[in-house]
């Protein structure tokens, strides 16, 4: 069958596909950042969570991989809300340079461009968890989660992290300042981070950080993924509202933005 009497329906199924091959050829021109986005968690699993392990265990007769079967799910939803803050950056990015506009001309939805932007930040964020699920097994942080809990934890992060990148769409399709997105992340990435127990609990921690806490996404977010690594599925149904809610957001959102930005 020629190309002219292949069926709309299957022309709309294949442009996203389209969409998701012009973002892998973005992500292999920029591809020595997206390697140092892989290799970051090594750093934190390796150095900041070991030596806070170490501290911990040390002070509370708790092995090593005791606490890193606790930080394991923290450092998913760190790396979660992460792909959201690279999809500001990568949808911002197409709507400078033409490439959402390009995609809508030649018949593509929003719809469609969401989840290209999802599959290939999805693939960056699969490569990251398991290069922590690796580190974590040789550390001793997987010796007591089973297989079919390890593999709905899975799952949930990967809802978490779809939900992010669909918030961080909706993000840049609504901010057209370049300067206003670099303030919003300034001023939020890190109380996000840091505000929520991805690291420690919030036992002991003040009365402001716990009350931040409870107004952080991540903090219920980390919740679902440590319910889920203990046996509880609850948390994989949350995460899937979560995506739901996001990408209703974030579609509407990109249905009314300017196809091309004027910044520059």
């Amino acid at each position: 069958m020629s190309t002219l009497q292949t069926p709309p329906q299957a022309r709309r199924l294949a442009r996203p596909l389209i969409a998701v091959r012009f973002h892998w050829l973005s992500l292999w021109n920029w591809r020595q950042v997206y390697y140092g986005r892989i290799i970051e968690p090594i750093a934190y699993l390796l150095f900041l969570a070991a030596g806070i392990g170490g501290a911990v265990a040390s002070g509370q007769n708790q092995s090593l991989g005791t606490y890193l079967a606790f930080v394991v799910p923290g450092m998913l939803a760190m790396l979660a809300f992460r792909s959201g803050t690279a999809a500001i950056s990568d949808v911002a990015n197409d709507r400078k340079w033409g490439v959402f506009a390009l995609y809508t001309l030649h018949g593509g939805g929003p719809a469609g461009y969401l989840s290209s932007i999802v599959t290939i930040l999805g693939a960056v964020f699969l490569a990251q968890l398991a290069l922590v699920l690796v580190l974590a097994a040789a550390l001793g942080g997987l010796a007591d989660v089973s297989a079919p809990h390890l593999t709905t934890t899975v799952l949930t992060a990967l809802l978490v992290d779809a939900g992010w990148i669909a918030t961080g769409a909706a993000v840049a399709a609504r901010v057209q300042s370049y300067a206003t997105r670099d303030f919003l992340l300034t001023i939020t990435a890190l109380p996000v981070v840091l505000a929520a127990p991805l690291f420690y609990p919030l036992d002991s921690a003040p009365g402001y950080l716990r009350a931040l806490a409870h107004a952080d996404p991540l903090t219920y977010q980390v919740a679902w993924l440590r319910g889920t690594w203990s046996g509880d599925p609850s948390g994989l149904l949350w995460a899937a509202l979560w995506a739901m809610i996001a990408a209703a957001t974030a579609v509407p959102m990109l249905t009314r933005a300017d196809r091309v930005t004027r910044e520059r």
